[in-house]
């Protein structure tokens, strides 16, 4: 018996020390803690993007601290989002995997069996897309909806010839960040590690995998990469910073309320003159979905479809039938409308049909719609293109930089611990 014993423990014991080696707590956040399993599949999720990316990865010391950073930041935000009772519900979640398939080109299996190939669960692509979901109603909450453009922003931005900012530009982006309220010995520091890594970059130290290592942009594990912004929708020293650089060339060292930052020019192209749009005059009828009655939703929109195409008239069933206000009592017209006004589900559904053709039920974040539309025009749309525009670069603007010090502020307050 005791012979057995030993050699059950023999082959056992290093199982077990395995796993909790494995399971080691690497942070403490708040009353939540992150465990060694958990910061191990984040850096291959992260590797396996980064190779497919062509990126280079940094030291395996600095890129697990980067990513355990990562970490960190997300478990304070879902924290946050537990607090502020968000979530996400299934039908909401299958629209948007709807959604992410599409703009794919795949049906929802064909990404589940992309998913898997890849050698990923579903339902943890699932899970991940759904905690996204959440970060992003939290970040509307508590940042994006606090967020005003006034009129007068609006005339000096167009005054100073915002709107006309010549180009795009591609680009790539570190951030070396300084605390809040950093003292003078802190700003110089930080100053200096920043002129470090640009010195770095400029003796050809790989961009992407030193934003990996060492930024605390919000793009820093995707490489810094900002994707394609237009010049009026970056802050007026990134454009200053970039403006004379071919793709390739790297700016001097940026500073801000936030830290300093460096940019790297990956692609460029020239502005773009009047702004046409194409319209279309649609009118629509509106079921909404409340929660776990997407069937009963569906089975009315297809009643109420049967009952026009046998001869009953739109606009009445929009007066008593449909859920949008707005529209219901005009009998379902929406006016004319462009492609960029509404959501992408009805954009799409619309700008398939023919005129005077009636939709098949279309569902959109809303609910499901019947569409039809009326008629098709070009419409000059320079000048108001040219308000909303700048409206929207400089709520952009402020979205960037007060996201980045709300990110920030949540971690000076929290209690977070590093356990090496």
């Amino acid at each position: 018996m005791n012979r057995l014993l030993a050699l059950l423990c023999a082959v056992l014991l290093p199982v077990s020390v395995m796993a909790a080696n494995l399971d080691r707590v690497v942070a403490v956040v708040n009353k939540d803690v992150i465990v060694q399993s958990e910061l191990d599949h984040e850096v291959q999720r992260i590797l396996s993007d980064l190779r497919r990316r062509g990126t280079a990865t940094p030291p395996p010391e600095e890129f697990q601290r980067q990513v355990l950073d990562h970490l960190v930041s997300r478990r304070l935000q879902m924290q946050l989002a537990d607090v502020a009772g968000i979530n996400i519900a299934d039908d909401e979640l299958n629209y948007a995997l709807q959604n992410i398939a599409a703009r794919n080109n795949l049906s929802l299996s064909q990404m589940r069996d992309a998913v898997v190939s890849d050698g990923g669960s579903f339902e943890e692509f699932r899970d991940e897309i759904r905690s996204e979901m959440r970060i992003t109603q939290l970040r509307q909450k508590e940042v994006i909806s606090r967020i005003s453009v006034s009129d007068a922003e609006v005339e000096r931005f167009l005054a100073e010839g915002g709107d006309t900012a010549a180009g795009r530009y591609h680009l790539a982006h570190i951030l070396i960040a300084v605390p809040n309220d950093p003292t003078p010995d802190q700003l110089r520091s930080t100053e200096a590690s920043a002129r470090q890594v640009h010195a770095q970059l400029l003796a050809g130290a790989d961009f992407a995998s030193t934003a990996v290592a060492v930024s605390k942009g919000q793009q820093a594990l995707e490489g810094g990469d900002l994707g394609w912004r237009n010049a009026d929708e970056l802050p007026p020293p990134f454009v200053a910073a970039v403006r004379d650089l071919a793709p390739g060339g790297i700016s001097d060292v940026i500073p801000s309320a936030n830290g300093f930052h460096i940019l790297k020019v990956l692609e460029s192209d020239a502005a773009g003159g009047r702004h046409v749009v194409q319209q279309t005059h649609v009118e629509h009828i509106l079921v909404k979905v409340e929660e776990g009655r997407q069937d009963e939703a569906r089975a009315r929109i297809e009643s109420l479809r049967q009952r026009i195409v046998a001869g009953e008239d739109f606009h009445e069933l929009a007066r008593t039938h449909s859920d949008d206000p707005g529209s219901a009592v005009k009998g379902g017209d929406l006016g004319w409308v462009s492609g960029e006004e509404v959501v992408p589900a009805f954009a799409s559904a619309m700008q398939g049909l023919a005129e005077g053709e009636l939709s098949q039920p279309v569902q959109s974040s809303f609910g499901f719609h019947l569409i039809r539309v009326l008629g098709r025009r070009s419409q000059d749309d320079t000048e108001t293109y040219r308000r909303a525009h700048a409206r929207d670069t400089l709520r952009a603007r402020k979205a960037e930089e007060m996201t980045q010090a709300w990110l920030q502020r949540l971690r000076d307050e929290a209690y977070v611990e590093l356990r090496p």
